[in-house]
């Protein structure tokens, strides 16, 4: 099982052997935002390369353990939140901070940004993405990402302390006895502390111990408990500090637990 290259939402089609000024498309384009974060599609050794000059082209090779190797092109290097090449191919701009060519990583790992580096720059952010036998031979990745898993949050390169999750501007779809379902929206991450938009569906546990409040128009907190929560209100949610493991990164149900539940309305 591999993980889905862009961790957030995206959209891309089959593009590949589409024509292009080089020659026929070798990827599959995975449209996204600026600075979304990229994973580790297998476990593998990372290699990083850049090319000189302002808009530059920042790029990954992955060569994962299946012996494949999968191309990671037009990484970001903005600093801000537009198009301003300040960044430089760099790690904490292009790469995950401390990442160095012929480290290993897991699946899932953090390996960079997407951005609009290279020839891309001006365009919509996405990731060139590659799929390339081992004879170097790029194929239609289509198939590879359909068939990969679409994660909640990227495993970070240490995972010593764990990490927690806030789930901003969630909304309530479903509540049962000691869980809660909602439908993200944008998602913070801390250890490294990440933001990226993210919309899908997230059953979580809600123990005893969980702190639920209920905010007013006002502002003011009240004390609140789970049988409140309507479906369609806005929530804001923290989880507990987790081992980010596969199974916390697929976030099936009660994979993940509350510990702060913030319920809006009066």
């Amino acid at each position: 099982m591999t993980a889905f290259p862009v961790v957030g939402n995206v959209s891309y089609i089959d593009d590949f052997g589409a024509p292009r000024t080089q020659g026929p498309h070798e990827g599959n384009d995975i449209m996204s935002g600026r600075h979304q974060p990229a994973i580790a599609f297998e476990a593998g050794r990372v290699e990083k390369w850049h090319s000189s000059g302002r808009t530059g082209t920042c790029m990954l090779y992955l060569h994962g353990r299946s012996g494949m190797t999968y191309v990671y092109i037009h990484l970001n290097n903005d600093l801000g939140a537009d198009n301003d090449n300040d960044g430089g191919c760099r790690n904490g701009v292009s790469w995950a901070r401390g990442l160095k060519s012929g480290q290993w990583v897991k699946r899932g790992q953090l390996v960079g940004f997407v951005g609009d580096s290279g020839d891309a720059n001006g365009l919509q952010p996405h990731l060139h993405f590659e799929v390339r036998r081992p004879s170097g031979v790029a194929i239609d990745p289509y198939r590879y990402l359909k068939r990969s898993v679409k994660l909640l949050f990227p495993r970070p390169a240490a995972t010593s302390g764990g990490v927690d999750l806030v789930l901003a501007g969630a909304t309530v779809v479903d509540k049962g006895a000691g869980t809660i379902t909602v439908r993200t929206k944008r998602i913070l991450q801390s250890r490294p502390d990440l933001e990226y938009g993210l919309v899908r569906k997230v059953t979580l546990a809600v123990p005893t111990g969980a702190t639920i409040r209920r905010k007013s128009d006002a502002g003011s907190l009240t004390a609140a408990g789970l049988a409140s929560a309507t479906p369609g209100e806005k929530v804001r949610l923290r989880t507990t500090t987790f081992a980010p493991d596969w199974e916390a990164q697929r976030a099936g149900a009660g994979a993940l637990t509350v510990d702060l539940l913030v319920l809006y309305g009066s």
